[in-house]
């Protein structure tokens, strides 16, 4: 039977605090004081949905060979331009792929999903990626609320952890909130109605279908996913659904916030982490209707871990106060960025094209007469006993340890985060090549500290819409 096989997370490491935003804005709109608890998660300036769907997928463990990648979002960063096709090219995943951006609504994730299980059930493997870095408005409720984040699972019809029992949809354009095409905010409409005529009315009839179709009564079920960012409303879902009070998940709202579309992803990575073997999970998706996905938890569970999980990423918090460079890095504020920020850097498609394998997925060049490892690739061996033409294979060094050889905090280079740190890195198994550091703590860095690769975004071409994408060192 189909079911995932896989699954990883990403969060990024800068928590903004609500009570910074409700400082800044409560003199204007005092309600937002009733949000000002907790955090949420804060891209840095080079983190975006692509970047975010690539470390979730990494963070699954050692690739496998798959047959499609879906990736859901309601915030890709291209328009025109295959995101699913980035995000496969850093993984290496090949091009016998199939690959698919899902948008238009944040249950994305979940209709992703079910495609996947039905080509799963066909006999293909897929990774479903689910990730959004939202815009809002200054000093808005959404602004309190969402969150950035990523999750990856991996789908297939050997080796689950969580096998499918059954899926339903309740098709509805109820429209809780829209953005038009071309529109850079999101337009919500009022909580009291979204919350009983959308949440409490369209989940339950969408877990009531799903339920009965596998044959599981609302009482059986062990853990409940409900993405939703309006207090309590979880627990009314479960309610009026006849579903257990204690089996509703953590929404993450305290620790996360509202991660769009990635949501419901994020949450059942969080819930398989601590899943046991037996356990029915039922999985909604909310947005211009509802799917509900019912899996029953097997014994390979335990074996199926990922490398950091959303556990892991959350312990690996940084507090963050600054308000105004939370700002600056989602564009919400038009900055003086100074002299040295002038500089039009077009984008060289034809360079980066041929240069793909290199600059997208981190491949190297391995020399199969000496073994020497070196990054970029190239024709001649760099090792001066060697210099053999043409035997180097290629080598993946993306997923491979750095240590920290020489560095240098440059305060005159542009920064959108200064300094700028730059530096040489050593791998495991040899190689060096020049990097950008990037989540660099000025206390702890130093030479001789580990640092693992992270797929960011290298420069923003603001004239043309481009985003460049390479690989920085950040401290393990």
């Amino acid at each position: 039977m189909p079911g995932i096989t896989a699954y990883g997370a990403y969060l990024p490491r800068r928590r903004l605090q609500r009570s910074a935003i409700a400082a800044a804005n409560t003199w204007f709109d005092a309600s937002l004081r009733g949000l000002a608890r907790g955090e949420r998660t804060m891209c840095s300036w080079d983190e975006d949905t692509v970047t975010m769907a690539v470390e979730a997928a990494r963070d699954m463990g050692p690739a496998a060979p798959v047959q499609a990648l879906f990736l859901a979002s309601t915030t890709h960063p291209f328009a025109v331009r295959q995101n699913a096709g980035i995000v496969a090219e850093a993984l290496n995943l090949g091009s016998d792929l199939r690959t698919m951006d899902v948008a238009g609504s944040l249950r994305a994730s979940t209709t992703a999903l079910m495609s996947a299980l039905d080509a799963a059930a066909a006999g293909s493997q897929a990774i479903v990626v689910a990730a959004d870095r939202r815009r809002a408005r200054a000093g808005s409720p959404m602004e309190m609320l969402s969150g950035d984040g990523a999750a990856a699972l991996r789908v297939g019809s050997e080796g689950e952890i969580a096998t499918l029992l059954a899926s339903a949809t309740v098709a509805a354009d109820f429209i809780d909130h829209f953005r038009a095409s071309g529109d850079a905010y999101d337009y919500a409409w009022e909580d009291r109605w979204i919350r009983d005529e959308g949440w409490l009315k369209l989940v339950p009839q969408a877990v009531a279908r799903a339920l009965a179709k596998a044959g599981i009564e609302p009482s059986d079920v062990d853990r409940l996913i409900v993405p939703c960012h309006l207090r309590r409303v979880p627990e009314s879902v479960a309610k009026v659904c006849g579903i257990p009070a204690d089996a509703v998940a953590d929404p993450l709202m305290s620790t996360v916030g509202q991660c769009g579309a990635a949501q419901p992803l994020l949450m059942l990575a969080a819930e398989l982490a601590s899943a046991t073997p037996g356990q029915t999970i039922v999985v909604t998706g909310f947005g211009q209707g509802c799917d509900a996905l019912v899996f029953r938890v097997t014994d390979a569970v335990g074996a199926a871990r990922p490398k950091r999980g959303v556990a892991g990423w959350l312990e690996r918090r940084v507090e963050e106060t600054n308000y105004s460079k939370f700002l600056t890095y989602c564009g919400v504020v038009e900055r003086e960025y100074g002299k040295r920020a002038e500089l039009d850097r077009s984008p060289a498609l034809t360079a980066q094209y041929r240069n793909r394998e290199g600059v997208t997925g981190f491949v190297g060049g391995r020399c199969e007469r000496c073994g020497t490892v070196q990054y970029p690739k190239a024709i001649y061996c760099v090792n001066p006993n060697c210099g053999a033409k043409d035997t180097q294979e290629p080598h993946p060094m993306a997923d491979v340890p750095a240590t920290v050889k020489t560095f240098t905090a440059d305060h005159l280079v542009f920064s959108m985060d200064p300094p700028a740190y730059l530096g040489l890195v050593e791998f495991e198994g040899g190689g060096r090549t020049m990097v950008e550091f990037t989540e660099v703590d000025p206390e702890s860095f130093d030479v001789g500290t580990r640092a693992s690769m992270r797929f960011r975004i290298k420069h923003v071409d603001e004239r043309r819409g481009m985003r460049q994408y390479f690989w920085k060192a950040a401290p393990d």
